[in-house]
């Protein structure tokens, strides 16, 4: 695990699943032939659905509105936001921009947060957004540490990239 950047942001993730329940998951694809010892680091490596089992919460306050935003982009079946609103009668005391603190909860799968790295961790990310999703991948890694591992660019991910104007990481030329 690198070391934890520092912005103004909270976010704290609890894990709802273990180990245990993707194990069963992973013996009822295989016909309860035996009881499954595979690892979440061999699953995540693998990304086979067993690792959907694994499920999180991850609560963000004082986030920017436009990170809030790209975040919720991701939406997915089997993904849901929840986001503070900024509405004036929803108890909103300010007029409300992209850099408006705002705070955030989502209830996802380690698919989820994977996928949402790739996206989130590239060079071409707004920076406010990278900055959220490096707290979250560091919150992730103090309940699943081989999660946070898998949590990384896209371009790491494929080993090239995929934008029409890269970055500028050497892995991305």
């Amino acid at each position: 695990m690198k070391q934890r950047r520092h912005t103004n942001v909270r976010i704290i993730v609890y894990k709802l699943t273990d180990v245990n329940l993707m194990r069963k998951a992973c013996s009822f694809t295989m016909n309860h032939r035996a009881d499954s010892n595979v690892s979440l680091r061999d699953m995540y490596n693998c990304r086979h659905s067993p690792m959907r089992t694994q499920l999180f919460v991850v609560l963000m306050y004082e986030i920017p509105t436009s990170a809030s935003v790209h975040l919720v982009r991701h939406s997915a079946v089997g993904q849901q936001h929840y986001v503070g609103s900024n509405r004036p009668d929803r108890g909103s005391k300010v007029k409300a921009d992209r850099d408006t603190p705002v705070d955030h909860m989502m209830i996802l799968n380690a698919q989820h947060l994977e996928e949402m790295s790739w996206d989130r961790l590239c060079g071409k990310a707004e920076r406010a957004t990278k900055e959220v999703m490096l707290e979250i991948k560091y919150a992730v890694g103090l309940v699943d540490e081989d999660l946070a591992d898998k949590m990384v660019p896209r371009c790491k991910f494929l080993g090239r990239c995929l934008e029409n104007k890269p970055c500028g990481v050497t892995l991305c030329s």
